[in-house]
């Protein structure tokens, strides 16, 4: 190829990524995950905390204009799953990946050419939202079989101290050796 020919490839694909940049699936997916803490931008965008996004507009986004979106999509469809929708059986990969990150697998599968690797990090980030727990974080309900006389000093102990009965149990774990 000549170097004209090359010079023309590359203007019309800065012109794509330009018009690209302006679509709204591209705006509405970067400013819901700016917002949320997974991702920053260099660019003034309006920020959508609370915004519920197609998860073929976010795949489109990650795919055409800001490859990183396809890195932290996996992690945010974990930690915050209500804001996406989708039908499952068109997203069989996704899930998969998903169901690996909730279940804290060291090895899983790629997402979109992202190995397992990069994504597994953005599932244990802190974000903006102190409410949203990472994976690490996340409290898992247990059942236990205690007996009545256990029960009465672990609730007397609870109200001593201005504690639930789970804090109760977990400062005693921790001070065990």
């Amino acid at each position: 190829m000549n170097q004209q020919k090359i010079l023309e490839l590359i203007k019309k694909k800065a012109a794509r990524d330009r018009r690209n940049r302006k679509d709204r699936r591209f705006l509405d997916t970067m400013g819901f995950l700016v917002a949320k803490g997974f991702l920053r931008a260099n660019f003034d965008l309006p920020y959508l905390p609370n915004q519920r996004l197609d998860l073929r507009d976010a795949l489109w986004a990650g795919e055409n204009v800001e490859p990183r979106i396809l890195e932290v999509l996996p992690a945010a469809v974990l930690r915050l799953e209500k804001h996406f929708y989708f039908a499952p059986l068109e997203h069989p990969r996704l899930l998969a990946v998903v169901r690996q990150l909730r279940e804290r697998h060291e090895k899983g599968d790629a997402f979109l050419g992202v190995p397992y690797e990069k994504l597994k990090v953005w599932a244990d980030l802190p974000l903006r939202d102190g409410r949203v727990k990472s994976t690490a974080m996340k409290k898992r309900v247990r059942t236990f079989r205690l007996t009545p006389e256990t029960l009465e000093k672990l609730n007397a102990q609870a109200r001593k101290r201005g504690l639930s009965q789970t804090q109760v149990i977990e400062k005693l774990i921790k001070l065990a050796p």
